[in-house]
Parts: C-alpha cells; structure tokens; sequence
C-alpha cells in the first residue's frame, strides 16, 4: 500500500511538473512599432509578467532566503509550510515551531508572515501560515480629457494583499515523506475609475481571490546524507481579471542535498556542511538553479548552535547573492529559540538591497 501510494504521489508531482514546463505561446504583430524593427514571426513565447499575485513568491523566512532560496530538501523547519510541506514530517514527533517575521521588501514594499507547525506523532504533521502585504499609499487617477494632461489625481488608496496557507505531510518510511498544502490568496487593487459603453465613468472594484495548491516530496537516498526533493508551488487554476487570463506564479524545482563532511566520509559530530541545490522553473521567467551551502556547529550537549549561510541564484533578472547567520537555543526536551538574519544582494541599477529577520519557538 504505501509503496503504490509513493508511486502515485511522484507521477503526480512529475505530471504537475511537465504541465510547468508547458509554454502558453502569445501572438503579437508581424511588425513593431517604428521603422527600423525588424518583422518577427508569430507566435513569439513571451514569459514575462505572465502571473498574477507575485506576491507569492516573496521568500519566506531569513534563513530560506539567505539560501537562495533552495530550501526544497531542508526538513525539519516549519518554514516548509511554504517551500515543501514533505519536510513537516520530519520534525521531531509530538513537537511544533511557531515562526514569525517582517521584511521590508523591495520598491518600498513591505510584508509580514508567520506560523507554525507540529509534527503529531512521528508520522503526520500539520502547519499553517500567513502572509501580509504592505504596498505603501498610491495616488489614484482618472481619465480627464479637458485637463491639458489628459487626466485627474484622485483620492489615494491602499492595495491588500494576503494569503493563508494550511499543509498536512505524512512521512511514508523513514526516509520519505509527501505532503500538500492548500493556499487562499485575496486581492484588493482598490476603486478603478473607468469609462463604460457609453462614455460614462464609473467606479468598479478590482478585487479577487483564487486558490491554488503545493505538492512535495521528500526522500534521503540513504547514502552519506544526500537527498532530493521534488515539489510544485502556487499549482492553481486559470483567474480572469478585466478580461485578461493569468495563473498564480507556478513554480515546480528538484532539489539535491548532502552534508559534505560526510560524503567525505569524515562526519564530524559537532560540525555540518550542507551543499544545496534547486532547479527551479518559475511560470514567468526561463529555468533558474539556485545554489546555497549552511555550515552548523554546536557542540555535542550543547543547547546552543551557529548557522553560517550563503546562496545565489543563477540566471535572474535583478537578485544576486545572498549571506546570512542564525542562531539557535534549544533544550534537550526540544524547548528553545532561533534568530537567523540575512542580506539579500539587488542589482543596484534597479532595486537597493534587501535585510531580513526572522525568529522561531520550538516547543
């Protein structure tokens, strides 16, 4: 039974992942604008700006951030509610993690998260999370042809964005694990003032919600630690908004891990040197890989553990690197605090540099 359940759950998360890789090829005219661009054959793939609430891919927690990102084969953290719900199962039976943060984001956008998660019994685990975006005020405007400008400012207005995530994972063996989790985003673009068939403006409201689903999975091979993980994100249906079609910004990765200390075949105790690597491809940009390593001390018995970490994410438009540092207190009856911190490194031309914190209690 549960090797049957394991085969389908993966041909599932294969299925999901090939329909990520489907292009949607777009028409657009023979010839550009102006003389001197060249005739372009139809279709052309434009990948671009092809999701809506791209909020949803804002990183989640300092310490996924400061690896890049490549957070699909880390177990163990209740930051998976939002990566790969498949690393719930492998946290410690009958213990949770409640998790909470504020980032303040790029082009003056803020956001705050939080959660948790609690492993029942060894085998299933559960988790919940919340994200709340700021976008700052924004001034309103509306078509005026009499005005020399051929508009009017309006009141300014608020945008609201939100999103609430449940996850459940069942840990198969003790070596695998599958899980899901189930997304709810809202939001609220405010009043648009717009003209209707007969030239008359009017006020409509340009707000949403859509749905949409994660599956992941999660299997340490056995040898020397490494691992691979394959998980989908924002999985969701087609949303219509003002006659135009989008998705919620899909996002499908295979993952590698491994404690490179011991595939050296020289573990040390108090020591740990993770390699990680995801293969990611987003719905609106080519296929990325994201590379970060964690080097752990804490010294055996020792309640208190240092995290040192580093990440980049090849082939994207504006980040670049990511550093970052944690630290962690927790007793032997699975009590205890963590703080980690990163910085996040922007295209300086487009976007300043962004710093996160982040905290957690196990209990």
């Amino acid at each position: 039974m549960r090797k049957a359940l394991s085969l389908m759950v993966v041909g599932l998360l294969v299925a999901c992942f090939g329909v990520s890789y489907g292009e949607i090829p777009r028409k657009r005219d023979s010839v550009l604008p102006g003389d001197d661009f060249p005739t372009y054959p139809a279709p052309v793939l434009i990948k671009v700006a092809q999701a809506g609430y791209k909020f949803l891919s804002y990183p989640v927690g300092a310490r996924a951030a400061a690896l890049a990102g490549a957070f699909s084969t880390v177990t163990g953290d209740a930051h998976s509610v939002f990566w790969n719900p498949a690393g719930l199962a492998f946290m410690k039976g009958r213990s949770g993690e409640a998790f909470g943060g504020h980032t303040q984001w790029i082009a003056d956008i803020q956001y705050d998260y939080g959660g948790m998660a609690y492993n029942v019994n060894g085998t299933n685990a559960f988790g919940f999370g919340l994200v709340t975006v700021d976008n700052g005020t924004i001034q309103g405007a509306k078509i005026n042809s009499r005005n020399p400008n051929g508009y009017e400012l309006t009141n300014t207005f608020k945008l609201k964005e939100y999103m609430v995530s449940f996850a459940y994972a069942r840990k198969i063996t003790d070596r695998f694990s599958i899980g899901g989790a189930f997304k709810m985003a809202h939001q609220d673009l405010g009043g648009g003032n717009i003209l209707d068939a007969f030239n008359k403006p009017q006020v409509v409201s340009n707000n949403s919600n859509s749905w949409a689903v994660d599956l992941g999975t999660y299997f340490n091979t056995g040898f020397r630690t490494v691992s691979i993980g394959v998980n989908v994100n924002n999985f969701s249906k087609t949303t219509n908004y003002q006659g135009e079609t989008f998705e919620l910004p899909r996002r499908a990765a295979m993952a590698f891990g491994v404690d490179m200390l011991t595939l050296a075949g020289r573990p040390k105790e108090a020591h740990k040197a993770t390699f990680l690597m995801d293969v990611e491809k987003p719905l609106d940009f080519t296929e990325r890989v994201l590379v970060a390593g964690e080097y752990l001390y804490q010294a055996p018995k020792s309640p208190f553990g240092l995290a040192l970490r580093a990440g980049y994410r090849f082939n994207h438009d504006t980040e670049g690197y990511s550093v970052g540092s944690g630290l962690k207190f927790k007793t032997s009856g699975g009590r205890g605090v963590s703080v980690d911190y990163t910085y996040k490194r922007f295209d300086k031309n487009y976007f300043e540099s962004v710093q996160m914190i982040s905290g957690a209690v196990m209990f």
